[in-house]
């Protein structure tokens, strides 16, 4: 049986975080990082942030030069949550790392990004700010990524999940046909939460980069 897992977030530490999960990936409102007022974009700067994301997955420790600290909880670093100035599209950003998904294979690394969260008053008029979110996040992945990946439709039988791209390299799409389980390299998301001890209630649009790291060599007995 092959297992497709979806995006993997950090225990929440930030605006950004969500409890971990596999294959799924207050009722106040909350302020969308989006809607927060800061100068347009130009083509460039928005590709800046994603060019370097693709570019330190393939690092010796993934996104390891992207990181300006340790994240905090309650005022004391952890050791497997990082800070960061990237920010595609106006995201609020965290990067962490985590344990093996199976035993024998290496660890995980994420870059978890926030781009657009509402609370639940005015859903439909929300839906269409996600929608807005999630399409302008699509096309500047499309236009920024490396010419050679691909994009495909990932959404699933949910009706709160009510979109998701996937996005691969050549090499990723050619494993995830043959492998066992197999981590989505890049994932754009918008769905709708009910609330949770992690996620407030409203409209999210996520975008996640995540990396498998080689399984370290058994040691010898």
């Amino acid at each position: 049986m092959r297992i497709l897992l979806a995006a993997l977030a950090l225990t929440a530490c930030s605006p950004a975080a969500e409890l971990p999960g596999a294959g799924e990936n207050s009722g106040a409102q909350t302020t969308s990082p989006a809607a927060s007022p800061t100068p347009p974009q130009t083509a460039a700067d928005a590709c800046k942030d994603i060019a370097a994301l693709a570019v330190a997955m393939e690092e010796p420790e993934p996104f390891g030069s992207l990181r300006t600290g340790k994240a905090k909880l309650g005022g004391l670093e952890r050791d497997a949550s990082f800070t960061t100035a990237v920010s595609p599209a106006g995201a609020t950003c965290d990067l962490g790392k985590m344990e093996p998904l199976n035993p024998g294979s290496g660890e995980v690394y994420v870059a978890n990004c926030l781009v657009f969260s509402s609370g639940m008053l005015e859903r439909e008029v929300n839906a269409e700010k996600a929608k807005a979110a999630f399409d302008a996040v699509r096309t500047d992945l499309d236009r920024c990524l490396p010419k050679s990946w691909s994009s495909r439709d990932g959404s699933q039988p949910d009706p709160n999940v009510t979109e998701v791209m996937i996005y691969e390299s050549p090499a990723d799409a050619k494993r995830s046909m043959d492998a066992s389980s197999y981590l989505y390299p890049v994932e754009l998301r918008k769905e709708w939460s009910d609330g949770g001890r992690a996620n407030p209630p409203g409209w999210r649009v996520t975008l996640n980069f995540q990396k498998e790291a080689a399984a370290s060599p058994a040691k010898p007995e």
